[in-house]
């Protein structure tokens, strides 16, 4: 319990922190896409018993800060289903959702961070 704690607060902590290392004025038309971006949302679903399946879903938030800051910044982080009970069935899972529909799932054990990052940069784009 205690090192799900731990563990939590330190990737909170490294989301927080990074997202103040650059700032840099946008065009016009990157800043209309960042207005249109604002309704979509991250819920990352975690839980004690698959921690080590996790490793590639956080290396892949990490890549997507880089080009989506505000997203990633504002992501939820859930240890239980609640209102998503349909959507996730095995932790850990990564949602990227606007208003209340599901766009994306990701599930399960990943190897490969860059498939996260393609599936997660396809809609965040749009």
């Amino acid at each position: 319990m205690w090192f799900r704690a731990i563990f939590t607060a330190a990737i909170c902590f490294l989301f927080l922190t990074s997202g103040c290392s650059l700032s840099h004025i946008m065009p016009d038309h990157e800043q209309q896409q960042s207005a249109n971006q604002r309704h979509l949302k991250l819920i990352f679903f975690s839980d004690d018993e698959h921690m080590g399946q996790e490793v590639a879903y956080y290396d892949a938030l990490l890549d997507l800060k880089k080009e989506f800051p505000e997203q990633v910044s504002n992501m939820e982080i859930s240890h239980e289903k609640g209102q998503w009970k349909k959507e996730v069935k095995i932790f850990p899972s990564l949602l990227l959702v606007h208003d209340k529909k599901v766009l994306v799932k990701i599930e399960g054990k990943i190897k490969d961070k860059d498939k996260i990052v393609k599936l997660l940069q396809k809609e965040l784009k749009h």
